[in-house]
């Protein structure tokens, strides 16, 4: 399964130095409610506020909960590995659009959900994208 996870939150962007100044983890994403995503699947991600793709890589974890040390709500964990697969900062990402491929627009699915399935178009488009 590929999926598209958005990170950060309206109130709470991520930085734009997301490796060097930002106080989540990197290995993991959270979010408020349980992820389906399983070991294997492949996931990009997504920053709120920049509008861009900025990472790929793979699912490490079963979802599973943890305390949420900036008391947010986000009480669910995935591991996840990147290995090199990132922008260095969010302003270098690719923005949904130009990614937004097979007739659906990215940019309106991923504002009703914090994660959403993607084709397996749709991911090789942001691993193209992020890889050139």
């Amino acid at each position: 399964m590929d999926w598209l996870k958005m990170l950060g939150t309206t109130e709470r962007q991520l930085q734009d130095d997301w490796r060097n100044k930002e106080t989540r983890p990197t290995n993991c994403v959270t979010s408020r409610k349980r992820m389906s995503m399983r070991p294997g699947d492949r996931i990009a991600l997504y920053a709120t506020g920049q509008g861009a793709v900025f990472a790929f890589g793979r699912v490490t974890s079963f979802a599973y909960p943890r305390p949420d040390p900036n008391d947010e709500g986000f009480e669910w964990c995935v591991n996840v590995d990147l290995g090199s697969n990132y922008r260095e900062f969010l302003h270098e990402g690719v923005p949904l659009n130009l990614v937004s491929v097979d007739g659906r627009d990215l940019r309106k699915s991923i504002k009703q959900q914090s994660h959403i399935k993607l084709s397996p178009v749709e991911f090789d488009a942001i691993r193209r994208a992020l890889t050139v």
